[in-house]
């Protein structure tokens, strides 16, 4: 039997266990990822051409055991099952999403979908539950972690005339903190960058550089989020925003497990710029 799951939302922390009377009969049925691809079969020929392949989402089945100290017992925690699985503060709202957690801390995001009881045992206070849970993606994400990057100002440079008032002290420097991404597929960070800074540039080797021709103050911030599905920029959570050309793609910013460098750069007349990089580890298994 399997260990401890659970099903979080925003109002909702369930965990099914045998303690709490609805819990897992068996490991949850995890079914292949849905493939769109683009082959195209030969034109009066033999053969196929084949084009990109695109990785969708899956379903995920799960057979609970509900059970009670009562009838009444029982059909109450079945009730509250039901409830857990309509999502309601979820389900009306484009883009959110519930996270269903394996007894390994791991976690599938999506929507819980079907739920219906498959046998009743009035006699033994017992029922088996079958329920799907549609996954948005392939992956099975570990605990969420982050990295801090802050620098000093450092200046270059003297002062050219014809200076003017009020001078200011603007340096234009770089700093960078290592970070190692776990698991064993590539994963898609969120980065945040905070001002007071100008033209500020963040990067990891070898995975990806943005630069933002803008400037942020002291209490502004920029979002720069490549996570598939809700890949955007915003200016202080809710203004888009946009990153140069010379930019790297939003889609093409995944990390690989391993250690790597964060980067910051840009210029700002204190010290209290910052870049945070925030990410899952990304498993191929729960």
């Amino acid at each position: 039997m399997p260990g401890v799951w659970k099903l979080q939302y925003p109002g909702t922390d369930a965990a099914f266990s045998d303690a709490s009377g609805v819990y897992l009969r068996a490991a949850p049925d995890v079914a292949d990822y849905d493939i769109a691809t683009d082959d195209t079969d030969s034109a009066r020929a033999d053969g196929s051409q084949v084009g990109q392949d695109f990785h969708g989402g899956r379903t995920i089945g799960l057979t609970f055991g509900v059970s009670g100290s009562t009838e009444d017992e029982m059909w109450d925690r079945y009730g509250a099952l039901s409830e857990w699985w309509s999502a309601d503060s979820i389900r009306n709202v484009p883009g959110a999403l519930a996270e269903l957690i394996s007894d390994r801390g791991r976690s599938a995001f999506g929507r819980p979908r079907k739920i219906a009881p498959s046998a009743v045992n009035p006699e033994a206070r017992m029922m088996t539950v079958e329920a799907t849970f549609r996954q948005v993606d392939k992956i099975w994400w570990g605990a969420p972690d982050t990295l801090q990057v802050p620098f000093a100002m450092t200046q270059s440079g003297g002062l050219v005339s014809p200076l003017k008032s009020p001078l200011v002290a603007r340096g234009y420097t770089s700093a960078q903190n290592t970070f190692t991404v776990d698991g064993d597929a590539a994963t898609w960070p969120v980065i945040t960058i905070r001002g007071p800074v100008l033209n500020p540039t963040v990067a990891v080797a070898g995975a990806f550089t943005f630069t933002a021709a803008t400037s942020l103050k002291y209490d502004e911030w920029l979002t720069i989020d490549t996570r598939p599905g809700r890949q955007t920029v915003l200016r202080n959570g809710s203004q888009i925003a946009s990153l140069t050309r010379t930019s790297s793609l939003l889609a093409a910013a995944s990390i690989a497990p391993g250690s790597h460098t964060f980067t910051l750069s840009g210029s700002s007349s204190t010290g209290a710029p910052t870049a945070q990089i925030s990410w899952r580890s990304a498993y191929t298994a729960p």
